[in-house]
């Protein structure tokens, strides 16, 4: 079963099985420590169309830096070099506001590549780029990249790093400390990178630093305003005050929509705004430091095949003690229902461990044994003792 499983034949139904157990975890509740701004559909209809004009970021920028955030993320690429003096002065020299761009792509010379803003400092800047499974699913959180010397887009840091690194060194002196190649501390939570095989995945492209993005069990990662109730002036102090303010659209104009594996929940499939993407990047860093949330984890080669044969050899053992089709239908039935279960309890404490694999193993352990123990070699050498 390993060895199938090593050439990615069970790649999808693993997939699958991982996100309809993500669906099933409880209520987390938002993030309390971000905020979105959002330009909705009739936000932008209202404030110039798409793309939004400079002045509009600005002032909704304006707006909010009278409440004190923590810190801006600006997650809204910005086509012209030339802009409104206003967001320019913005960038130059407000200090908590981080931008982003998009990085170029060697073996992919058609990616669309934007220039981080005129005047703003690399350690102000993060990359927009992410990585999508083959079915267009986002499952992984791609924190690092290394960029090429001619890019415009310099910075090796995501977006949803930059700024939850900067929130921890501002109000928690927290930095991040490069272990390996392969690991990354900040404080006492230590990130470790995606390999080529891992857990489900099988022939991974795991360039840069990834690991596996673990969504937070919520109807919404963070409060959501829109920019209407922020150039109103109906969005309280309180709410913004000290707390990471993402800016981003999520309107149908901007395009920019992700599959989850959330989006299978409904139908027809509901794909997710970028920034709301970019927030549960950002909280899943955030509480994993912060509030001891497990970050997602897999067992090693040996540790999954233990896995497998202990739950093989279980199905043979059912085959035994069941005397009939019946009961041995009920047993392998409550054994698979019992798997989840255990599956599921494991993947609320960050866990992601072979179901697929080990239910079919279970599967055809139980149907070989119960072909052995019907055939006539079985009878002919019991009755032979």
């Amino acid at each position: 079963m390993m060895w199938v499983r090593s050439l990615g034949i069970f790649q999808v139904l693993e997939l699958k099985a991982y996100d309809q157990l993500l669906r099933l975890r409880l209520n987390e509740g938002r993030d309390p420590r971000l905020v979105v701004v959002e330009a909705t559909e009739p936000d932008i209809q209202k404030y110039g169309g798409f793309p939004l004009p400079d002045a509009t970021l600005a002032q909704v920028i304006d707006r909010l830096e009278q409440h004190q955030p923590r810190v801006i993320g600006l997650d809204i690429f910005r086509p012209v070099v030339d802009g409104h003096p206003e967001l320019i002065s913005h960038f130059q020299n407000n200090n908590h506001l981080i931008a982003i761009c998009a990085a170029k792509e060697a073996h992919n010379p058609d990616k669309s590549t934007y220039s981080p803003p005129p005047g703003l400092p690399e350690d102000r800047l993060g990359f927009s780029d992410a990585v999508n499974d083959n079915d267009a699913i986002r499952r992984r959180h791609l924190l690092f990249i290394q960029p090429d010397k001619d890019d415009p887009c310099t910075t090796e840091f995501s977006f949803s790093a930059r700024i939850a690194l900067y929130y921890l060194k501002e109000v928690k002196h927290i930095e991040a400390t490069t272990l390996s190649k392969d690991e990354i501390k900040i404080d006492k939570t230590i990130f470790k990178r995606l390999q080529t095989n891992t857990g489900a995945y099988k022939n991974l492209d795991n360039r840069g630093f990834q690991i596996i993005l673990n969504y937070r069990a919520s109807r919404d990662v963070a409060q959501r305003v829109s920019f209407s109730q922020v150039l109103e002036g109906k969005v309280a102090p309180d709410l913004v005050k000290n707390k990471i303010i993402l800016i981003g659209v999520t309107g149908q104009s901007s395009g920019d929509f992700v599959f989850t594996p959330y989006s299978a929940h409904k139908r027809p499939y509901q794909p997710m705004p970028g920034v709301l993407i970019q927030a549960h990047g950002i909280s899943q860093i955030l509480s994993a430091v912060l509030d001891g949330r497990p970050l997602l984890w897999v067992w090693s080669q040996w540790g999954e095949a233990f896995w497998l044969w202990g739950w093989s050899l279980l199905g043979g053992v059912i085959v035994w003690r069941c005397q009939g089709i019946l009961s041995l239908a009920v047993a392998t039935g409550v054994i698979i229902v019992i798997l989840h279960i255990v599956c599921f309890g494991f993947l609320t404490h960050g866990g992601w461990v072979p179901l697929v694999p080990s239910a079919l193993a279970l599967v055809a352990t139980s149907g070989v044994r119960l072909l052995y123990k019907n055939s006539p070699n079985y009878h002919q050498f019991y009755k032979s003792q």
